[in-house]
């Protein structure tokens, strides 16, 4: 998770949403000197994660997301739910309407192979 929240934003967020118990490793703006665009907060998330940019996946809602994954190493999945045109969040290597339309595309997608480490 790596977001420009705050800690106790991203607390109440995340259990808004039921995910609180998905997400072990997160990077929030206490942890990153600039906000999205720049790539700080990506940056951080990867070294929290230990794992390779190469092996990750972002997935954001707006160009600036995008833009910092891309920045980041991150290869990155876009949601038209933010309100962007698929012009705007270019660089996303995939783009989806939602959580929803990712789900019901699961297995062609990269979450999908990426999780296979694909």
């Amino acid at each position: 998770m790596a977001t420009s929240a705050k800690d106790e934003e991203l607390k109440g967020l995340l259990k808004a949403a039921g995910v609180e118990d998905l997400m072990e490793e997160k990077a929030t703006a206490s942890d990153a000197t600039r906000s999205k665009p720049d790539p700080d907060i990506v940056e951080a998330a990867v070294a929290e994660s230990g794992i390779s940019p190469k092996h990750l996946v972002m997935i954001g809602d707006t160009p600036y997301d995008i833009e910092a994954a891309t920045a980041g190493g991150v290869r990155a999945i876009a949601f038209r739910s933010g309100g962007w045109d698929d012009a705007s969040l270019k660089g996303a290597v995939q783009i989806y309407d939602g959580p929803a339309d990712l789900l019901a595309h699961y297995d062609e997608s990269l979450l999908r192979r990426a999780a296979k480490g694909r």
